[in-house]
């Protein structure tokens, strides 16, 4: 039967939970590249509410220490000190010691910056139960789109940097449950020939994050995103719980456009016509509806082809069927297809549903995991 586009009819309906997510993302490299004074920018918990008593205190900020903060578990001294399950997650990981029971106050108090800077730190919480489950991440919902975008040469009291593409990786997790530790997401994949590859920690920001790389050949190292990058996403909470890692690839989204840019760009609402060809994202055109392999629907072939708006794709295995369409801020994802898949993880394959489908068309992208 004839594919109708009530899909993304429904999708538009959802570009605002997109947009959401987009701005809660971490800072893109112009930003993360770090401010010159000492600062704490981030800290986790916030303090003022309940958090895990065998938690890890994480905070992102420019020349952190714990030489002038104190601390106190129920008006009791107590010490801070290096959490090593937590460490690479944060600027700064830190515990407390002795590990505060569940209903026990905790205060920290002090200067958390190097000793000229003025950055105060006042935080206060209620120890909670223990946390030792394992976050919940959702690979079948989870994937990474790549906009194929003008070149662009940016710059900051850093330094100067190069960026050819945009990667946005989308990432779901089941919803933390009250008292839960924040989840991180770790996304990682290692280039060859000596460039640098991708790697970001990301803190979850509830059910969906998406986090923007910027791509480049220093980072890509010549290899092919649309066929030789797989990333590998791993789950970590901030109590050292650990889920298992799985693998995003290939891409269910590609779009290229020439058009000149001066700043880095938002991401693009993905149409049918950006789907990779044999990715969970691509349509199918048709169905038989006969009966021709034991009771199996089989599928018609997949138009995937459809004129590129934004100039001829670049060199280097992009598909000539992931094509331009409009431009804000949302994805999608997803085709109740077993041949086709975005995500897979080591605990095999879990094949997608219309239920499925309909699922992904509300925001929550939902896609197959491959074989």
């Amino acid at each position: 039967m004839p594919r109708t586009n009530r899909f993304f009819r429904v999708l538009e309906g959802a570009a605002l939970v997109g947009t959401c997510a987009l701005v809660v993302s971490v800072p893109r490299l112009a930003e993360a590249c770090g401010a010159s004074a000492p600062e704490l920018i981030e800290q986790l918990p916030i303090g003022g509410g309940s958090y895990p008593g065998n938690a890890a205190l994480l905070f992102w900020g420019v020349e952190l220490s714990t030489e002038q903060l104190t601390v106190t578990v129920d008006g009791e001294p107590a010490t801070l000190v290096a959490d090593e399950v937590a460490a690479g997650l944060a600027d700064l990981a830190v515990r407390v010691e002795p590990a505060p029971q569940e209903g026990q106050a905790v205060a920290i108090s002090g200067k958390i910056c190097n000793w000229e800077a003025d950055c105060e730190l006042s935080l206060t919480y209620t120890a909670s139960a223990a946390d030792v489950a394992a976050p919940a991440p959702i690979a079948e919902a989870s994937f990474f789109a790549v906009y194929d975008h003008a070149d662009l040469d940016l710059s900051s009291d850093c330094g100067e940097w190069h960026v050819e593409r945009s990667m946005y990786v989308h990432l779901q997790q089941a919803a933390p449950a009250s008292g839960e530790a924040a989840t991180l997401f770790l996304v990682n994949w290692d280039a060859s020939e000596g460039a640098g590859g991708i790697h970001r920690t990301e803190l979850a920001s509830g059910e969906s994050t998406i986090i923007s790389v910027d791509l480049n050949g220093s980072a890509l190292g010549g290899a092919d995103v649309m066929s030789e990058v797989c990333l590998e996403v791993t789950a970590i909470d901030a109590a050292g719980n650990k889920a298992e890692p799985f693998e995003l690839c290939p891409p269910c989204f590609f779009r290229a456009d020439e058009q000149p840019l001066e700043t880095l760009p938002a991401e693009p609402v993905w149409t049918e016509a950006d789907a990779v060809p044999g990715s969970a994202c691509a349509p199918a055109t048709e169905t038989t509806g006969e009966d021709t392999s034991g009771g199996e629907e089989t599928a018609g072939d997949e138009s995937g082809e459809a004129p590129t708006t934004g100039g001829e794709p670049t060199s280097g295995g992009e598909p000539n069927g992931s094509e331009t369409g409009e431009d804000t801020d949302s994805a999608t994802g997803g085709e109740d297809d077993p041949g086709k898949g975005c995500a897979c993880s080591s605990d095999g394959d879990g094949r997608g549903s219309l239920g499925h489908l309909l699922l992904l068309a509300l925001g929550i992208g939902v896609v197959r995991r491959r074989r």
